[in-house]
């Protein structure tokens, strides 16, 4: 389980940093918007490029992720931590099934993060995604 954490944690800071770029744009954008009205234009137009590109960073980085999950059983998180996801047939999930495991898993830890924890009790050690899509997490 501890492995797990990890990976999502890593996961959770590559979207992070991917962001970076987007939030130094905003601070700039707000800087020169507080500068008075000649940097009004200038600042507007740096918040929305910060916006956006925070917006491209993290969406990216997450279909990335997803793609690699789909692929090859791993993001960049569990490839870090040795782990796979695999479907009852042991072969990668396809993009499809990886977008839709990631966005349930997105859903259940913004209603309930508990819920997350679900492989502490399960005898199988399957999260509630993994239940939902007959997945299984395993040592690479």
């Amino acid at each position: 389980m501890g492995k797990r954490i990890a990976a999502v944690l890593l996961d959770g800071l590559l979207v992070v940093a991917a962001c970076i770029p987007g939030y130094v744009l905003i601070f700039i954008g707000a800087a020169a918007a507080s500068g008075g009205s000649a940097g009004e234009s200038a600042g507007a137009l740096f918040l929305i490029l910060g916006y956006v590109l925070v917006l491209v960073g993290a969406l990216g980085v997450w279909l990335y992720n997803v793609y690699l999950l789909g692929k090859d059983g791993a993001s960049l998180g569990k490839r870090w931590m040795k782990l796979v996801v695999l479907d009852q047939s042991n072969n990668p999930l396809g993009f499809g099934k990886a977008f839709l495991r990631e966005l349930v898993k997105g859903i259940i830890s913004n209603i309930c993060i508990i819920l997350l924890l679900w492989p502490l009790w399960d005898k199988e050690q399957q999260g509630l995604p993994d239940k939902v899509f007959s997945t299984h997490v395993y040592e690479a």
